[in-house]
């Protein structure tokens, strides 16, 4: 299934939801070819498999071209709170623990036992321009395979300048922008959220900066911040609404780090989130030895906020590549979206 649009989607689907909203033709979800050709490769089980990605369909979920069966998973947000399958939405970047991949006639599928999810932005919208928006001084790049949630009447054009909304997808903490592959609206936030390079530390401050947002930890318990907390260091910052504007109040500080464990085929499809060599760098968080990696695409254009397609195994929350794909702009506004049932 493979409905085309050329314009940001108007729609954000639960499972049942998207079912209806295809059928009766009231979604525009993009996509012309491409996205879920690409699956892990087949291992011969064991520890089985880790894969991270944005969810492109469902029956039960499917990432990066893997169709995961989510009825006995454990489910949890990225603050480690239980959560629910009915949770899991369109567009959503997740971790996913699973069995070994199979491949079969109707493409490659595994069995889900823990299912990790959160949002990389949540705030006030500052701004908005030609398919983009600023949110807590970071920059969401609008694409046609971003989805909105069914609550934002009219997609894109039906945010404005004040709104909160939550932003899912894959931040390039080089240019302080995150491309959304999902975005849903907020009535009210508790609390505000970001992603990003720690920049300006300042340790007797207690502050650092992460874009043009200052950020005040003076309240949190040193025990409680990332250990060796230090300038590149990708964190998630959860703040307080107020104030709205200086130096911003963290409620909590947490290094984005990797949930890879072991295993036998782990995938990641993200953007590059730290960048030393073309045989190592991460990717969401995750750590990657490329060393003996194959690059298909060669390696112009690897670097931080670079979208690449990673493929090999986890070792000790390392992913071992054995492939390394750079992905295109005309790829990444080619994504397919699935359903099955």
């Amino acid at each position: 299934m493979n409905p085309s649009s050329t314009s940001p989607n108007a729609a954000g689907f639960t499972r049942r939801e998207g079912l209806i909203a295809l059928i009766g033709g009231v979604a525009a979800l993009s996509g012309c070819g491409g996205g879920g050709g690409d699956v892990a490769t087949v291992g011969s089980g064991g520890t089985g498999s880790f894969s991270s990605g944005a969810i492109t369909g469902f029956g039960s979920i499917i990432v990066n071209g893997v169709r995961f069966d989510d009825s006995k998973a454990t489910v949890t947000d990225d603050d480690g709170a239980p959560r629910s399958t009915s949770d899991l939405k369109l567009g959503m970047v997740v971790s996913i623990t699973a069995s070994a991949v199979a491949a079969g006639t109707g493409g490659s599928t595994a069995t889900a036992t823990k299912i990790t999810f959160g949002s990389e932005l949540r705030g006030s919208i500052e701004s908005i321009g030609t398919n983009s928006l600023v949110v807590l001084g970071q920059t969401v790049q609008i694409k046609t395979t971003t989805v909105f949630d069914n609550g934002i009447s009219g997609g894109f054009a039906g945010l404005a300048v004040g709104q909160i909304v939550e932003v899912h997808g894959f931040v390039d903490p080089a240019t302080n922008q995150i491309v959304a592959t999902r975005i849903e609206r907020e009535a009210s936030a508790a609390s505000l959220r970001l992603q990003g390079q720690v920049q300006a530390l300042d340790t007797a401050a207690k502050t650092f900066a992460i874009g043009t947002v200052t950020i005040g930890y003076a309240g949190i318990a040193a025990a409680a911040l990332p250990a060796n907390l230090a300038n590149g260091m990708l964190v998630q910052v959860t703040l307080a609404p107020a104030p709205a504007t200086g130096t911003r109040t963290a409620t909590s500080v947490r290094a984005v780090g990797s949930q890879a464990g072991d295993h036998d085929e782990a995938e990641l499809e993200g953007t590059v989130t730290a960048f030393t060599s073309n045989a190592k760098f991460s990717v969401n968080g995750v750590p990657v030895d490329a060393g003996k990696a194959s690059f298909p695409n060669g390696t112009s254009g690897l670097k931080v906020g670079a979208r690449v397609e990673v493929k090999g195994s986890a070792v000790n929350g390392v992913v071992v590549a054995t492939s390394v794909k750079l992905e295109s702009e005309t790829e990444l506004e080619s994504h397919e979206f699935e359903l099955h049932g």
